[in-house]
Parts: C-alpha cells; sequence; structure tokens
C-alpha cells in the first residue's frame, strides 16, 4: 500500500543539504509530488511531499532520512497526508501538475 508522507527539515543553512537529503529519498524510489524550499537568515525551512510505494520501504526510508537529518544537525518531522487530503489539494491547484528542472546558477525576472 502506498503512503504520502509531508517530509518538513529545518535547521541552519548550509551548502550540500537539499541534496543530502534527496539523495537518501533517491535511494528508496520516491515520487516527489511536491517541494518548497526557504531560507531565512541562515534557517532553511525544507518540506518534500513523497509517494512511497511500499508501507514497509516507507518506515526504512524515513528512519534513513531521520539519520541523515540527525548527521547534519537538521530536525526532521513527518506528517502522514491521506489520499484524499492530498487528492482535495491537487484539485484546488486549477491547473495541471508539471515538473520543471532549472540547470542554472541564477534564474531573472525576465527567464
Amino acid at each position: 500500500m502506498r503512503e504520502i508522507v509531508l517530509i518538513n527539515i529545518t535547521g541552519e543553512d548550509r551548502p550540500g543539504l537539499t541534496a543530502a537529503i534527496t539523495g537518501v529519498l533517491l535511494q528508496g524510489g520516491v515520487s516527489i509530488l511536491d517541494i518548497g524550499l526557504a531560507v531565512m537568515h541562515g534557517t532553511l525551512s525544507f518540506g518534500i511531499l513523497v509517494d512511497i510505494a511500499d508501507n514497509e520501504v516507507a518506515t526504512r526510508l524515513l528512519q534513513s532520512v531521520q539519520a541523515k537529518a540527525h548527521e547534519l544537525n537538521l530536525q526532521a518531522r513527518y506528517t502522514p497526508i491521506s489520499e484524499a487530503d492530498y487528492q482535495h489539494w491537487a484539485d484546488g491547484q486549477g491547473e495541471a501538475r508539471h515538473i520543471v528542472t532549472l540547470l542554472s546558477r541564477k534564474i531573472t525576472p525576465e527567464q
């Protein structure tokens, strides 16, 4: 049975944190449904909504994320999201969802 989980990571920002956390998720073969990231005054607030295909995988994967977060001196919190709540949220977006990947050192408003 699949599980949808909102993972919230917080702590002092520094290079490589997002890559470290998403690297753990990559090993678990999750589908990323949404990402939000902000840094304010050096503090990272990173939310990632994931779809994990199997409950047994979910338990091990979230333990691995927790271990990586602890290793990096970050806090990790998990919130399970029901399929109905996710669908309600996705439907409320009003438009089709798309994946956008940017490879750039700088993005300007014109781009």
